[in-house]
């Protein structure tokens, strides 16, 4: 008797392509997730809001310790070039309790300017490899970078803290000092944290570099983050602005 095909769409031994279906699949799930997250915040209270962003953190921080739990249990699957806490999605373990538990603005602004972008062209661009749909490698990946996103979207929504562009300063000097111990690591293990030796097969980075070169592509990646942050930063400082000009006229 023949057996039944499994579904196609989550193939267990095909690797995920990029923008294949299971990949849009993902991908949809993740905005339609979000959407409804940010929408159900609205309509809490204060308290019940703060409950909510806890409890995404929580979830987050679980997900993304899971990780090392799995490789303890799979060893094979540890790379140490890899597999370190230093690339800037993993960073996010010690950035979100920071803007969470704190009022500091730096860190809120951070994980909106610099954890958020960086999460969403990962789910967008992934560094999939041959993973399938259904491996804990995609499904992390997938999870994790769209709590990564969420998180930031969240508490801007919900009026937990207002992007300021006057942070960039500090948000550039936190980025920097962040980068440092990838810096380290990569000259001493030969590794690629931050993707600051070169750019990753299949994501944006490799597109980059083919336009300027491997030696050079950190250029258009830094001229990128800048365009970024003007569309992530433009419509609180329009407004702002048009808030002075306003209370100016009624003076």
């Amino acid at each position: 008797m023949k057996k039944k095909e499994g579904c196609k769409i989550f193939s267990t031994t095909t690797p995920v392509g990029l923008f294949s279906p299971e990949h849009l699949c993902f991908l949809a799930g993740a905005a339609f997730f979000c959407a409804a997250v940010i929408f159900t915040g609205g309509r809490l209270e204060q308290k019940g809001r703060k409950r909510l962003l806890l409890t995404l953190w929580a979830a987050f921080t679980a997900i993304e310790l899971g990780r090392y739990v799995y490789f303890a249990f799979h060893p094979d699957a540890f790379n140490i070039r890899t597999g370190l806490p230093f690339h800037l999605c993993s960073v996010s373990l010690f950035t979100y309790p920071l803007a969470v538990f704190t009022q500091k603005p730096v860190f809120r602004n951070f994980i909106y300017a610099v954890n958020m972008p960086g999460a969403l062209f990962a789910l967008i661009t992934p560094d999939i490899g041959n993973a399938t749909a259904l491996s804990f490698y995609f499904l992390h990946l997938m999870a994790a970078h769209t709590l990564i996103v969420l998180i930031p979207l969240y508490m801007v929504s919900c009026g937990f803290f207002r992007p300021d562009y006057r942070w960039l300063p500090g948000v550039t000097l936190m980025l920097l000092v962040t980068m440092t111990p990838a810096l380290l690591l990569n000259r001493l293990l030969g590794s690629n944290y931050f993707f600051i030796n070169g750019p990753v097969k299949g994501t944006l980075t490799e597109q980059l570099a083919g336009w300027v070169g491997e030696d050079a592509y950190l250029l258009p990646m830094a001229a990128l983050l800048a365009a970024v942050w003007a569309i992530l930063y433009a419509p609180f400082a329009a407004s702002d602005f048009i808030r002075k000009k306003e209370e100016a006229k009624a003076k």
